[in-house]
């Protein structure tokens, strides 16, 4: 049975839906430690065998952010400033972890989050683990720059 969760940005110019494999209590919650992280105080999710979409509802309202190994780029809405994934694109494929504030029925994660710390991490095998870890993703009416 799957588990299809909607949310996105407080605007709506950014949607997304997650369709994960067992229910969201049972997800594994993470809690990186960088800076950015820090601050917005997020909780992540991601599941390789999820599946997730990203609908660019307003193209006009995306805002990126790239720091540190520049790896990855935040997603974040221009309008009402919503952090909603991390996002990585590599030929033509890309992967997330949501934010899972973001998500309309965050609550019912309910895992305490689990501190994860990359700071060490070379820019190859945080690619690697990305991709092995990190959820699928469709982006939908996303500049061609981004996937």
């Amino acid at each position: 049975m799957t588990h299809r969760l909607n949310g996105g940005c407080h605007c709506g110019a950014i949607a997304l839906e997650l369709t994960l494999p067992r229910p969201p209590e049972e997800e594994i919650v993470g809690a990186c430690q960088c800076s950015f992280c820090r601050k917005h105080n997020a909780r992540t999710v991601s599941d390789p065998r999820a599946r997730v979409r990203l609908v660019l509802r307003e193209p006009a309202e995306l805002q990126r952010y790239r720091f540190g190994l520049a790896a990855s780029e935040v997603v974040l809405c221009r309008r009402c400033g919503v952090y909603v994934a991390m996002l990585m694109v590599e030929d033509g494929r890309a992967w997330t972890t949501i934010n899972i504030d973001a998500l309309d029925e965050r609550a019912r994660f309910t895992r305490p989050a689990e501190s994860r710390d990359f700071s060490g991490e070379a820019l190859d095998g945080r690619l690697g683990r990305r991709k092995a870890r990190w959820t699928p993703t469709e982006l939908v009416g996303w500049p061609e720059e981004g996937g």
